[in-house]
């Protein structure tokens, strides 16, 4: 997973979600420490990485929303605009929310 290091990596664990699971939890209420579920489409075709960059955290911030709750096709719209924005130079939050609505 290109952003991990190799100390790192041993922390990801790739498990299929369980029905009896909730989408992402805190270190305080799962005693196997926090989680959060992608659907595999975030890693083949979007080509999402961990960590995320400070854009997408800001960004998830702001819509107050845990990462496997926006649809993939959401992924790649935030994908294709700070890769645009980035070249243009002017990647931020304003623009984003501007463009969106």
């Amino acid at each position: 997973m290109g952003g991990l290091s190799k100390k790192d990596e041993n922390l990801v664990k790739v498990v299929v979600c369980r029905e009896d699971r909730p989408v992402c939890c805190d270190e305080t209420s799962d005693p196997d420490g926090p989680f959060c579920f992608f659907y595999t489409t975030f890693f083949t075709k979007v080509m999402l990485c961990h960590p995320l960059s400070a854009f997408e955290k800001e960004l998830l911030t702001e819509l107050n929303t845990a990462t496997a709750q926006l649809h993939p096709n959401s992924w790649a719209l935030i994908r294709d605009f700070v890769i645009l924005c980035t070249h243009l130079g002017i990647l931020s939050m304003e623009v984003f929310f501007y463009f969106i609505f």
